[in-house]
């Protein structure tokens, strides 16, 4: 008798480039960006862009893949925002 093992590997996430005026939410005390519906934002739920979020520090959630910022639309943010980390 013979088996053969065929892996079972889920394939890599795709991650969109979108622009930075795209909205994605951050928590309070969180460290990633969200798409609306993700389960990490169940305590909180802040509405920002994605221009803001990458200035302020946050990373893509690798639960819901929000996407990036597209490299076209990267610009340098002069707003003086209080982050609400």
């Amino acid at each position: 008798m013979s088996f053969l093992i065929v892996g079972a590997f889920a394939p890599a996430s795709t991650v969109l480039a979108v622009s930075g005026d795209t909205i994605v939410y951050v928590t309070k005390t969180g460290e990633c960006y969200h798409a609306d519906g993700c389960s990490c934002l169940k305590k909180s739920k802040i509405e920002t862009t994605l221009q803001e979020a990458v200035d302020d520090g946050y990373r893509a959630c690798k639960k819901c893949s929000p996407g990036t910022l597209d490299s076209s639309s990267t610009t340098t943010s002069s707003s003086t925002k209080t982050s609400t980390k």
